[in-house]
């Protein structure tokens, strides 16, 4: 019997025991195991068009999406969570030295 390259594709997709993940912790990259200690987080722009950082319990279906962080712990997202608000507040300011500038060339 041939199978049709679609069709074992497909089948792979849909076993997520398949694939594996790796903490996005700063210095960690421990492979998930079984452990339901896990974490997923995203980041997104909230209502007020500015950048929000979300946390949530592992779920499959969040982990597999663009831009989810795969996260062992809560040292991990404790750290990731650091980064993103030194990200946000650096981005800031740059935004304020741009928007200072361009208001002492006129």
């Amino acid at each position: 019997m041939i199978l049709s390259h679609f069709a074992m594709t497909e089948n792979l997709l849909r076993i997520p025991s398949l694939l594996s993940y790796r903490c996005a912790g700063p210095n960690c990259g421990v492979l998930k195991g079984s452990s339901d200690r896990w974490w997923v987080m995203w980041s997104s722009f909230g209502d007020y068009e500015l950048p929000v950082m979300h946390l949530a319990p592992w779920n499959e279906k969040l982990a597999v999406q663009e831009g989810a962080m795969h996260v062992c712990g809560e040292g991990c997202a404790q750290k990731l969570q650091s980064q993103f608000m030194g990200n946000v507040l650096e981005r800031r300011a740059l935004k304020e030295r741009l928007e200072s500038c361009k208001s002492d060339s006129r």
